[in-house]
């Protein structure tokens, strides 16, 4: 990954942050300023790279996840860094620094390789009395704590990489329907739908396939339950040209679904559809927002793409 590409992942990130959205991206790591002691940091960044099997991480360095950013002083990476790496087993992640001017405060990303896991830290105690026997541990991360690998991670990491594909948001919209018949007299329900227009990118050639009930969508209103959706539909992106009358084609020619999945063969475009029961607002909360967090879990993975948008509760139609 090039300083543009770590770059841009990070101003999303802080984007995220600025609007209030929380940061669920497993992948990412946000500090208000360089940990202390360095042991401690050591066993965070091991965790979180072995968690990650292979896919590269980012720490910002700099950001309040509530307050958004702070800033650092990004000349003690020079100092901190040394003595973090002293804390490693005889290999740390392979770390690439970038400092990121935001809003007059700077921002350090640190961008982590991590496909040469497992990565062990030295216990800080041992040696010393009641230090204990154990010299050197494999941590992992789990949600946003750490804590020691199992069998069953260290299992994980004796695995093939699983390579997630690149999944951007490039369009999306969200529409409310009242319960009733349309022009034709079929039923349409009370419901919310959401419309995303994705771009994928496999990190691979190998095929991916997402089978449609291995997926989920999330709306999150403020003040009332969430609404997961039970109903997600993939397919082919299509598009619409001519002169002299309009015609519609497949949009992509690497990609095609049936009625059960969708089969990735290259990069190309996807809608996404899904809708869920329409709830019942108080007037207070007609113009709130809906936060969308979509999942989306291919065959033969253990973790899904998260994607997040958040969009206003649509007027009802």
């Amino acid at each position: 990954m090039n300083s543009r590409q770590i770059e841009s992942w990070a101003l999303r990130i802080i984007d995220c942050v600025k609007s209030g959205q929380p940061n669920e991206d497993f992948l990412v790591e946000l500090k208000r300023d360089w940990i202390a002691p360095e042991a401690k940091a050591a066993r965070r960044i091991a965790g979180h790279a072995n968690a990650a099997r292979g896919e590269n991480i980012l720490w910002l360095i700099g950001v309040d996840e509530k307050q958004g950013v702070i800033g650092v002083n990004a000349a003690d990476l020079a100092s901190w860094y040394p003595t973090v790496e002293s804390f490693f087993n005889e290999l740390a992640p392979r770390m690439i620094p970038l400092n990121i001017p935001v809003d007059r405060k700077t921002v350090v990303a640190l961008l982590f390789e991590t496909d040469r896991a497992p990565f062990l830290v030295k216990n800080p105690a041992y040696g010393s009395q009641g230090g204990g026997a154990v010299e050197l541990e494999v941590p992992w991360r789990e949600n946003t704590s750490i804590r020691t690998a199992q069998r069953s991670d260290i299992i994980r990491l004796l695995t093939p990489l699983e390579l997630l594909p690149e999944v951007e948001i490039l369009d999306s919209t969200l529409t409310a329907t009242i319960e009733g018949r349309n022009s034709v007299g079929n039923h349409i329900p009370d419901e919310l739908r959401l419309s995303l227009e994705l771009y994928v990118v496999p990190k691979n050639s190998n095929q991916i396939v997402i089978p449609f009930h291995r997926c989920q969508v999330w709306f999150e209103i403020p003040g009332i339950p969430t609404a997961i959706s039970d109903c997600v539909q993939l397919y082919p992106a299509k598009s619409t040209y001519g002169l002299g009358g309009m015609r519609t084609q497949a949009g992509c020619l690497t990609i095609e679904s049936t009625l059960h999945e969708i089969i990735i063969g290259g990069p190309g475009r996807i809608s996404l559809e899904a809708a869920t029961r329409r709830p019942a607002l108080p007037n207070e909360l007609k113009n709130c927002n809906v936060r969308i967090s979509v999942n989306l879990l291919q065959a033969g993975a253990s973790r899904p793409v998260v994607l997040t948008t958040t969009l206003p509760y649509p007027k009802e139609s």
